[in-house]
């Protein structure tokens, strides 16, 4: 893969959630070493979110590929947009690629989010997960 547009990231070295606040992870860091779980954000090959800054008529979606693997072996890699219609479906894969002590996930997010005006770099971006 083209390094400017792979963006191989390690994601979630969490400890169990056992409170109910709001906690944020990204995909830098390692899900469980225990299972050796990652979950890696390949590349985002579309944003068209409405920027920061700017009006716009609807709220924009953004493409992006990422992989789930086991003890280093690829176990499914996929293709999601995300948009406010996708949500819970994207959420719901992360969800079964996480430990169970990380199943809580409420919500992804892909950021950096646009502003106006500025041009984000492929390897500027990752996943923000919130438990």
């Amino acid at each position: 893969m083209k390094s400017k547009i792979v963006i191989c990231c390690i994601l979630f070295l969490m400890v169990a959630c056992s409170s109910a606040k709001k906690s944020d992870n990204t995909i830098n860091q390692k899900l469980d070493s225990k299972t050796d779980k990652e979950i890696v954000l390949v590349k985002v090959s579309n944003d068209s979110r409405c920027p920061e800054g700017v009006e716009c008529v609807w709220a924009g979606e953004v493409t992006f590929e990422v992989a789930a693997y086991e003890n280093g072996k690829i176990l499914e890699q996929m293709q999601f947009t995300l948009n406010q219609n996708t949500a819970e479906e994207i959420r719901a894969w992360f969800v079964l690629h996480l430990p169970e002590n990380n199943k809580e996930l409420k919500a992804i997010g892909v950021v950096p989010y646009p502003k106006e005006g500025m041009k984000i770099q492929p390897k500027d971006y990752y996943i923000q997960l919130v438990y």
